[in-house]
């Protein structure tokens, strides 16, 4: 935050995983601060909630970490006319969403994995439990539970228990 109040770059990469503080947070605090700075996130996070809460967040484009240079140009150059950028890859699947959302009656798709642990979520298993039980880092369960929040809409285990009932996600 400091350098960019500094620099006031025109367009700003901004990754959504880092220490400390996540995209969206920091999306929000540049852009209350800095109206005038496009941010492209740029990320390999390629679900369609990701983009929805960066945009909501205050990006102006969001683009993969595998786009090729002159996709990479052509973004910056489209969020600094001040015009929206979506991967095209992810504009493919947020319309399928969309589509399957108001045939589905908008229950949200869940992961094999993100069903597995929204169960033992349910189940009253702390983060470390899930993690030694799936062999799988502690901070990817958190990945997986902050996606969780946002595809159900919710902010706690409580609410994500509640919800998943809701929808018949889990029993």
């Amino acid at each position: 935050m400091e350098r960019i109040g500094k620099k006031l770059p025109d367009v700003l990469l901004l990754d959504i995983q880092m220490p400390g503080m996540q995209g969206d947070e920091l999306a929000q605090a540049i852009t209350a601060k800095y109206p005038g700075v496009a941010i492209l996130a740029l990320t390999n996070m390629d679900m369609p909630f990701h983009v929805r809460n960066m945009f909501a967040s205050g990006v102006k484009g969001y683009l993969l970490k595998s786009a090729t240079k002159n996709i990479l140009v052509s973004a910056i150059e489209t969020v600094s006319r001040g015009q929206q950028y979506i991967d095209i890859s992810l504009k493919e699947q947020l319309a399928f969403e969309l589509v399957e959302g108001r045939r589905s009656g908008m229950v949200p798709v869940l992961t094999q994995r993100e069903k597995k642990i929204l169960e033992m979520i349910a189940e009253e298993k702390t983060n470390p439990q899930i993690a030694g039980e799936l062999f799988i880092s502690l901070s990817t369960v958190e990945n997986h539970r902050t996606n969780l929040f946002f595809k159900l809409g919710v902010k706690n285990a409580a609410g994500l228990v509640r919800k998943g009932i809701q929808m018949g996600l889990i029993r």
